[in-house]
């Protein structure tokens, strides 16, 4: 965010034909994907760990936390590798798409018809250039990633 808070800068990306976005300041850095290793009896939200740069990352599936179908195509999509407290964490996306800037003002708030479940996961709504872009909460990102 910029001086005096109006200004929030998100890395937009697609997945699964939807536009979505994060903060940028929770955004370590952005590499074309890896060959992912399966985890054994992982949940369904972790697709599996990458090594990058000689960490181990493990990558999550934004997908299945809003509990919608995605066919991952290995090795054509891209990692967001974003900042934890306690572990490296990344989330795919099929394409990243810009940085953008949003007044905060055009924030709207999580649509209440939303179960908790889905709701949960996204922070607000906005329209950039009549396109609808749903922001990702990266505190509960965070949260699930660090557990």
């Amino acid at each position: 965010m910029r001086e005096g808070g109006s200004i929030k800068q998100l890395l937009s990306f697609t997945l699964a034909g939807e536009l979505y976005g994060i903060a940028l300041e929770d955004c370590k850095e952005v590499d074309h994907n890896k060959n992912i290793l399966k985890v054994p009896h992982s949940p369904q939200h972790v697709l599996g760990i990458v090594n990058l740069r000689g960490d181990v990352v493990t990558i999550l599936n934004l997908m299945a936390l809003f509990e919608k179908d995605w066919n991952y195509t290995e090795n054509k999509s891209s990692l967001i590798r974003l900042k934890g407290k306690k572990e490296s964490f990344a989330i795919l996306a099929d394409s990243i798409s810009d940085i953008v800037e949003i007044p905060e003002e055009n924030l709207e708030p999580c649509p209440s018809h939303l179960n908790e479940k889905e709701s949960k996961f996204i922070d607000h709504i906005s329209i950039i250039k009549s396109e609808t872009i749903i922001i990702v909460n990266q505190q509960e990102l965070l949260r699930i990633a660090d557990e």
